[in-house]
Parts: structure tokens; sequence; C-alpha cells
């Protein structure tokens, strides 16, 4: 089982280097902070690098500060252990720089992954990458402490889109339970991570939403972002769920989309669906991936070039 593979590896080395897909959020966030404190009490010496930023939603995170973001140059390691990361790739300026004699460990619950560590732990119906951890606390019977509750507590929250989204299940209320038990306020923590947008912010959020657009036959909705409306924003929104909630409240739209400019041949795609569409099957197509109801792709191309080719193709399944 890759689970007890796994925690043989950790026990066997002595030091770790932990990393996790570019566009952070909650959940790889969360999993690598929670998977190092593990990795710390039993011992270890750990790094956390990131080819990406944090966004500023998340710095009130405990240990946030101990995370680096890769400046061309590795620690020295002996076990790389990517967290909620489908294939290499994703990992960004960080996967070419992965030493080519070290072990790697692959921890994800995404179902597109492609399986590229040495050991592989994938658990396609698994809510998170945090709720994965937990199970490793579990494993190596070390005890979760309020930190890594409130760790683990943050990503599956954000995962399962405050526990509304498919991926939610019984076993997912039975670990937050657990994890409430140890003095968390859940209330607290919505708060911080919901309700402290600033209003700078919030204005050029709801211009955004205002620009939204469907197809003719209203199952399929879209917003675009210009690659100067980015610019104008901290990270200290969460643009994705904003976006996606007004658009999922729309009767009858089967899927929904957000177009990011990055540059004028690149642009981003985030995909959500209801259930009928794998976005996650679709996403592959641009070589991107995902799950079955929430994907994301990067695509070679402007942003009007980049509508045109997924709307088009998007309009076939729809």
């Amino acid at each position: 089982m890759s689970l007890e593979n796994i925690v043989k590896t950790i026990k066997k080395y002595k030091s770790f280097l932990i990393s996790a897909h570019t566009n952070l959020e909650g959940d790889a966030i969360c999993s690598e902070l929670s998977f190092a404190r593990l990795l710390q009490r039993m011992g270890k010496k750990i790094f956390i690098v990131n080819s990406d930023k944090i966004p500023e939603l998340y710095n009130f995170l405990p240990g946030v500060k101990s995370i680096s973001r890769f400046q061309g140059k590795m620690p020295e390691y002996e076990v790389f252990c990517a967290l909620d990361c489908a294939d290499r790739e994703r990992l960004g300026r960080i996967s070419n720089y992965i030493h080519k004699d070290k072990l790697i460990i692959n921890i994800d619950h995404h179902k597109t992954n492609v399986n590229f560590g040495d050991i592989n732990w994938v658990m396609p119906y698994a809510s998170s990458a945090c709720e994965m951890v937990y199970h490793l606390f579990k494993k190596t019977k070390i005890k979760i402490d309020k930190i890594s509750a409130l760790l683990l507590y943050v990503g599956i929250l954000t995962d399962t889109g405050s526990f509304r989204y498919s991926n939610t299940s019984p076993n997912t209320h039975r670990i937050v339970a657990e994890l409430l038990s140890k003095d968390l306020s859940a209330n607290r923590i919505y708060q911080k991570i919901y309700e402290a947008n600033p209003l700078d912010e919030m204005k050029i959020l709801s211009d955004i939403i205002n620009g939204f657009e469907t197809d003719k036959k209203r199952k399929v909705a879209w917003v675009e972002i210009k690659a100067d409306t980015l610019q104008k924003l901290y990270s200290r929104v969460d643009i994705a769920d904003n976006v996606f909630d007004f658009l999922r409240s729309i009767k009858g739209i089967e899927v929904s989309l957000i177009f990011k400019e990055i540059n004028s041949g690149e642009t981003k795609v985030n995909f959500r669906s209801r259930g009928r569409v794998d976005v996650a099957k679709f996403a592959r197509i641009f070589g991107g991936g995902g799950h079955h109801n929430a994907s994301g792709c990067n695509i070679s191309r402007g942003l009007k070039g980049a509508k045109q080719i997924v709307l088009s193709k998007l309009y076939k399944l729809v």
C-alpha cells in the first residue's frame, strides 16, 4: 500500500523538500504546512519551496513564512515530496530542478494524476490533499495538535467550497468534527478567508462579474479577466471562488469558466461543472487536468484565441 510505503520512506530518510502546484490555493498551502509539521515532529529536516508566491489571503496561517519561493537553486535534500499536484509539470519552474537521483513522493487527490513519483499515493475520492495528510497523522500515530488541526481544516474547507462540493463525503465531516474539537472556531476561520476582502478589490471583482456572458442556450457562462486587471489585484480576494459562486447560481448553467489573460500569448482557464460534464477530461484536451467538477489549464494563445477554441469545443459537449 502506498501509504505504508510513504511512512517507511519518511522513517528511513532525514531531509525532505516539499512543494505543490503553481497558482497556490488553500489546500496546496495547508497540505504542505501540515505535512511539514508531521515530518518535524518525527525529527526530520524540511524545506518548503514553491514556484509561485503565497496569496496574501493565507498570510494568517501558522508557519506560512517558512515557505520559500523558488529562486533558481534547490537546497540539499534526500526526498522530494509533491503535494496536491497531478503531474510534474504542474510544479512549475521547480520541475526542471528536481535532482534526478532523488526519490519522489507523490501525494495527491486528483483523478488525472499521472503517477509521476517513485512512490505514488493517489486518492481521487478524497476531498483534499489535507484529508490525505490527516490519514498520515493517524498512520504515524503523531498527535494532531491545534496548529496542525487548523491547517488541515482550512485545506479541507477551501477545497470543498465550504463543504458544498461533491467531493464532500461523510468521512470528510467526521474528520472535520475531530479537527474542530481541537478548540478551533469555524466562524473566525471563515471570516479570515471569506469575509476580509479589501473594498477596492471587491469593486474590481464586481466589474468582472458584471461583464459575464452566456451562450445562446444558457448552458455555459464565463467571465474574462485581462492582464491589466489582474495586476490591480493583490491576491487577497479569491477571484475564482467569488466568480464561480455567482455563475453557479444561474439556473440552467452546466459549465462556467474564467479566462485569465496572463500575457498576449498565454491564457489561464478555470472550469467548473454541475456534474454532467467532466471538466477534468475536457481540460486534458489542452494539457490541463483536475477533478470531474473543477479543473483548469493554460493555453498558449491570447485571450481572444483561447476563448474561441475552448468555447467552440465546449459547446459540442453541452
